[in-house]
């Protein structure tokens, strides 16, 4: 059964015949991203808890550029042009009109995010989840 938990809410499946008393447990694949299931198990386990902690490994730029990647993917699938995206990201009057769009950093900006955005939807946003924590395991 799938449920959530702390806030904002974890997804969490859980057992179908698991009742409130029992013990839970998490299944951890000893792979490369070992370090990263075991911060998320953790964050779980502080959200079973109390309040969830905010994820600290993105930095505040950083959300704000894969927001903008966002927006600007969702441009490029309606099909606008890379200038009406660039209105649609930065406001009409940071975009020049004319030949002068061809040149300007705004139109590279753009195309980038878009491309960003493409390469995260194609498996991409793997990375994302390996910028976690960096536990330091004894060896």
């Amino acid at each position: 059964m799938h449920c959530t938990v702390g806030e904002p809410p974890i997804p969490v499946w859980v057992p179908r015949d698991a009742s409130r008393d029992s013990h839970l447990g998490a299944l951890i694949p000893f792979d490369d991203a070992l370090p990263q299931r075991l911060a998320a198990v953790l964050r779980l386990w502080h959200a079973l808890q109390g309040p969830v902690q905010p994820d600290v490994e993105l930095t505040a730029q950083r959300r704000r550029r894969l927001v903008l990647a966002l927006r600007a993917h969702d441009g490029h699938r309606g099909g606008h042009s890379y200038r009406d995206i660039a209105i649609g990201l930065f406001g009409a009057a940071c975009v020049p009109r004319g030949a002068a769009w061809k040149t300007h950093d705004l139109r590279a900006r753009t195309m980038r995010l878009v491309a960003d955005a493409i390469a995260l939807r194609d498996g991409g946003y793997r990375a994302l989840l390996r910028l976690g924590p960096r536990l330091k395991l004894a060896r």
